[in-house]
């Protein structure tokens, strides 16, 4: 296949633009043009490409999905972030190198994108949007960043910070309106969910699938804050836990209040309040799976 890779070196481990050329090349394909995540759709593909490939973690997965909504050209992914939660929603653990040896052969699956529209106007995602915990913790380590020589204490240092922010985090108060049902509480998260985790892979849904034209939409209010706490401190002990979230499925969320948003890694401040509308795009971009 001729191949145009969409790199982002500075990915999780950093893995080298010479590396990622070796094993597309090596398994026979041709790699005819390279870019990285700020390049823009016309930029990334020419009538000799026939697949982009992402390769890094989920921003720059993410990124190129964005471009290649609503086009024939499929994706494929090359994990080489630091979470990787779409790699792991779409492909399970495959290694790099089973995925590039997989592509002549590889099925195209349709995957769905979010849309969120607030008063920064639209943004496509691909994990999840949501207020409370995801965002605040976004926010903490952007301020003050966590340490981490490798994937592993970089994924541990990340819960470890969760924990500590959901110790502190008061409750806020959002209405919300999923499809045709109105819920209002005083929640410490709220999250529209794509894939099945978000941040430093915590598995907020396990029903959460970003085929089935739908988002999971899990809520924690204040009798839900022990057991965030209890799975966080699991997930540091190294010990299995299964979150038991309210969860509900709906195509059109509306969340109304005041307070941080997060769409996908982004976080979009706002000081009034004011209300975030998510939509469903079912089956917008083909990605190849293993």
């Amino acid at each position: 296949m001729r191949v145009s890779l969409f790199h982002n070196h500075r990915a999780g481990d950093s893995t080298s633009l010479s590396w990622i050329r070796e094993l597309i090349e090596t398994s026979g394909h041709e790699l005819v043009r390279v870019f990285d995540r700020e390049a823009a759709f016309g930029e990334l593909v020419d009538q000799r490409t026939e697949l982009v490939v992402a390769a890094g973690g989920d921003g720059t997965v993410a990124a190129a999905a964005r471009l290649l909504a609503g086009h024939t050209i499929p994706l494929a992914i090359l994990p080489l972030g630091t979470a990787n939660n779409i790699a792991k929603a779409l492909l399970g653990d495959a290694s790099s190198e089973q995925l590039v040896a997989s592509w002549d052969t590889a099925q195209r699956r349709r995957v769905d994108l979010g849309v969120a529209h607030g008063q920064w106007g639209d943004r496509r995602f691909m994990e999840a949007v949501g207020v409370g915990l995801v965002p605040a913790c976004i926010v903490s380590t952007r301020f003050e960043p966590l340490a981490g020589d490798d994937v592993t204490s970089s994924i541990e240092n990340a819960i470890v910070r969760y924990s500590e922010v959901l110790a502190r985090l008061e409750p806020r108060r959002w209405t919300l309106r999923l499809d045709n049902e109105e819920l209002t509480g005083d929640f410490l998260a709220v999250e529209v969910l794509n894939t099945k985790s978000v941040g430093p892979n915590i598995v907020l849904s396990d029903d959460a699938d970003p085929h089935d034209g739908c988002f999971s939409v899990v809520t924690a209010e204040e009798e839900q804050r022990d057991e965030l706490a209890r799975y966080l401190q699991d997930r540091i002990d190294g010990r299995e836990h299964r979150l038991a979230l309210p969860t509900r499925r709906a195509r059109h969320v509306e969340i109304h209040g005041k307070g941080d948003t997060h769409v996908d890694d982004e976080v979009l401040r706002s000081a009034i309040p004011g209300s975030v509308s998510i939509r469903i795009e079912p089956a917008a971009v083909d990605v190849l799976v293993y």
